[in-house]
């Protein structure tokens, strides 16, 4: 999220911090954050902040906003935000209060009602919320707080009452249209890459969808819909060949995330996410248990990258 701020300050033509060399890691410390922010607001104020997120349109290609922009809708993109959350542990999360095919009002809280997020922090992940909807397809996005514009053209005074009264945290999102075929679009790394080759075509088939709705959990309902079945005869059916829904979704976190271990540089951490694990621990234990090793040392041993 970092490095797209970053990207983002450099599209607007602003000075980078002095720290920008440290922030390529998938986590970076709280200081060299404030750090970014510290520096685009020296130079343009708070209204420059909800831009910012405009930079994450640079990395449409990497896993993590594949991720996030694979369900091709709001709310979609809302719920996959909000299961970012949980995996990364942030003390900060949206949650919705309205959502309609066009529009949501949207909280930006402590989880646990401790000190709310600073004004900085609203107004950032404003910004990138309005990014990921353009980058789900949908137009003419736009963000408001107490009746003040946000994105995509903030008004730097305006930004600044909204900022000292205290009123970035609650949103009013708005967009119009999206994708059509959306169906057509394959934004996840082809689980025939990594399927067992002696399962069936239908035990491949409900891995398929599970491995294209991640990084979202596919109850067992739903992926009986999606294979225009009803529950108790997917459960039958896998059964014949010793199989459950719950062994396929592991399977398919397992197998995914061994191949991006393998075949890419993307951070564990990442990995973790865009596979469907809960939190970097999740995919470590898994490795444990099936492998006997962490991760980290499968890569270190195994990988071709």
């Amino acid at each position: 999220m970092v490095r797209a701020l970053l990207r983002g300050m450099a599209g607007l033509g602003l000075r980078l911090p002095d720290v920008a060399e440290e922030l390529t890691q998938a986590t970076v410390p709280l200081h060299l954050k404030r750090a970014v922010v510290q520096t685009a607001v020296e130079q343009a104020g708070f209204a420059i902040l909800p831009l910012l997120g405009r930079g994450l349109h640079d990395f449409a290609m990497e896993p993590t906003h594949l991720a996030l922009t694979a369900g091709r809708s709001a709310p979609s993109m809302l719920v996959r935000w909000q299961r970012l959350e949980r995996y990364i542990h942030s003390k900060h999360r949206i949650q919705w209060l309205l959502l309609s095919p066009t529009s949501a009002k949207v909280n930006h809280i402590h989880k646990d009602n401790g000190p709310a997020p600073l004004a900085a922090e609203d107004l950032l992940v404003c910004g990138v919320l309005c990014a990921l909807l353009e980058a789900n397809g949908l137009h003419s996005v736009r963000a408001i707080a107490a009746d003040i514009e946000l994105y995509p053209k903030p008004d730097s005074n305006q930004v600044l009452q909204c900022v000292q009264q205290g009123q970035t945290a609650t949103w009013l999102l708005t967009w119009q249209g999206g994708l059509e075929n959306i169906s057509d679009l394959d934004l996840t790394v082809s689980w025939a890459q990594v399927a067992p080759p002696t399962w069936s075509r239908f035990a491949f088939a409900a891995g398929d969808h599970v491995a294209r709705c991640l990084p979202d959990i596919v109850s067992v309902d739903d992926a009986a819909a999606a294979l225009a079945m009803s529950r108790r005869t997917l459960q039958r059916t896998l059964a014949a060949e010793n199989l459950s829904h719950q062994h396929i979704k592991s399977e398919v976190r397992f197998r995914l995330a061994g191949w991006y271990l393998l075949e890419s540089a993307i951070p564990i951490a990442e990995i973790g996410f865009i596979c469907g694990y809960s939190d970097q621990s999740h995919l470590t234990r898994e490795f444990n248990r099936r492998v006997g090793i962490p991760p980290a040392r499968y890569r270190d041993l195994f990988s071709s990258t």
